[in-house]
């Protein structure tokens, strides 16, 4: 199968940025992903990017998420041998959705791979259990 490229030559179906939405975090917390292509839009087929977990607000460093629980409400997630880094697989619609179990009263960062190697941010969610 060959790959369909824009006429820029950017893979209309590969991940360039996404919509992060951080929700309340307690012990718990849910995230939503939509990975969007590379001119802004809702990507419309399942897709893969890696992610991992920080501490620091520019992803600097890696840091273990709690009791290495990490479930996909949406999509898939496959956690590494570590609780550090893991592969995200999109639903059709481009949508991931994770509950990760907190670690004490640390503030966290989401950080997504992208294909390209640039890395994306989310929002700081801080555990308050």
């Amino acid at each position: 199968m060959s790959k369909q490229k824009h006429i820029t030559g950017y893979d209309i179906r590969e991940p360039d940025s996404a919509t992060i939405t951080v929700g309340s975090a307690t012990d718990t917390v849910d995230i939503a992903i939509q990975l969007l292509d590379y001119a802004g839009n809702a990507l419309k087929t399942k897709a893969a990017i890696r992610c991992y977990y920080t501490t620091d607000a520019d992803g600097d460093t890696v840091e273990a998420v709690g009791a290495a629980s990490v479930v996909a409400t949406d999509g898939i997630v496959i956690e590494d041998l570590t609780t550090f880094t893991a592969t995200l697989i999109s639903e059709d619609d481009g949508t991931v959705g994770i509950t990760i179990d907190g670690d004490g009263t640390a503030t966290d960062y989401l950080c997504l791979i992208f294909p390209d190697g640039h890395v994306q941010i989310s929002d700081a969610f801080t555990f308050t259990s």
